[in-house]
């Protein structure tokens, strides 16, 4: 099907045909993994007629898989267009060199990733001379009074890495219109179905493809979607040229055939998650529950309205202190030393679930595709042994 007849589709049918139709060369059906690092030509002619029509020279400029793997993901967000890199960190830090210059403010959220933290500060400020400066997004009048004459980007996450702040996506929007600020959001956390920040109002929506659009931890990857103006400008000489981060073939065909089952797998998620949030914030050990679909989390009526009451697939929580004699941190290694089905490891997004201790003392679960009684049973008699 052309990318034209797929635009109403529902979400169901884009992530099955996004991008995918029979390869004109050989008719196959499913999408072939050209790993090729280069293109042959019979004459010179062709090839720059190939790199006018195509790109398809040297595939850190493009491959036809990579191409199928963002006709699926620009229509997943509604987007003109997507730009895959290595990474989520490819894509983040792809974005941000081509869109900011030395002497231009950018406007971060004071809550973001900690890598991406690292980035703006050691790499945008230290060495490339990017005036960047912090507001709590979570607060629409902080954005505003943030603002400055040479604000040329707002950056944020929502929900964010790891504390699950939300960010009201159409609020910000309208401040960066008005301020002709571009509005790029990592949504790497809530992908659809949950949320889709450019029909929010977003320029820009960043993901890692590595978590819940691949979803078998077994990939990296990264993407950017938005204007094809915009995708163009990261594209070339941005991403590819500047930086490298391109995305294999292999990889590219990884995450499309993980999309495919991507809204079943976030439903799921979602459900699971939101079990083990009610489980905990009721159980006694248990001091503080964060999770956005929670009636308790403070930003819970806009989780109904923009990530259409789901809360994703992470929960965080705090244990209360002294719990059998023990300091927190003692108390916290142990109750994920006690797990059974729940792996100790970072990242998100997979089948398995996987439980962190985060820096502040916080516990971070990304729940994964297991029956969620298993997961509870699992998590009790963790908490159990802190007692015993």
């Amino acid at each position: 099907m052309s990318k034209g007849s797929l635009k109403d589709m529902a979400l169901e049918t884009l992530l099955v045909h996004g991008g995918h139709k029979p390869d004109p060369a050989t008719r196959s059906l499913a999408v072939p993994i050209y790993q090729t690092a280069t293109y042959g030509f019979d004459t010179v002619d062709e090839m720059n007629a190939s790199w006018d029509r195509t790109g398809l020279v040297y595939s850190r400029e493009g491959s036809p898989t990579v191409y199928a793997l963002e006709e699926k993901l620009a229509l997943l967000e509604g987007g003109e267009a997507a730009l895959c890199a290595s990474s989520g960190m490819g894509a983040i830090c792809s974005a941000l060199l081509s869109v900011l210059k030395r002497g231009e403010h950018l406007l971060c959220s004071e809550e973001v990733f900690s890598h991406t933290g690292v980035f703006v500060k050691e790499f945008l400020v230290d060495k490339m001379g990017v005036d960047v400066s912090y507001a709590d997004f979570r607060d629409v009048e902080n954005v505003m009074q943030n603002i400055r004459s040479n604000t040329a980007v707002l950056y944020t996450e929502t929900p964010s890495n790891p504390s699950l702040g939300l960010v009201n996506i159409q609020a910000i929007s309208r401040i960066a219109k008005e301020n002709d600020c571009l509005f790029i959001v990592d949504s790497t956390f809530a992908p659809p179905p949950i949320q889709r920040p450019l029909e929010l109002g977003a320029d820009l929506v960043i993901h890692s493809l590595t978590k819940y659009i691949n979803g078998h931890g077994d990939t990296l990857g990264g993407a950017i979607i938005g204007p094809k103006s915009i995708i163009e400008n990261i594209h070339f000489p941005g991403m590819p040229c500047f930086t490298g981060a391109c995305l294999s073939p292999f990889n590219a065909w990884l995450i499309m055939r993980g999309m495919m089952t991507l809204d079943m797998r976030i439903q799921r998620h979602c459900e699971n998650a939101l079990a083990i949030a009610s489980f905990l914030e009721q159980h006694p050990l248990v001091d503080l529950v964060n999770y956005p679909a929670l009636p308790s989390h403070p930003q819970y009526a806009l989780c109904q309205s923009q990530m259409h009451g789901m809360g994703g697939g992470i929960v965080s929580f705090w244990l209360k202190k002294k719990i059998g004699g023990l300091e927190l941190a003692e108390a916290n290694k142990k109750l994920l030393d006690s797990t059974r089905l729940m792996t100790i490891a970072t990242s998100l997004g997979e089948g398995c679930t996987l439980i962190q201790i985060e820096h502040s003392g916080m516990i971070r679960i990304a729940v994964g595709l297991e029956n969620k009684d298993d997961l509870l049973r699992d998590l009790s008699q963790a908490l159990d042994s802190l007692a015993g």
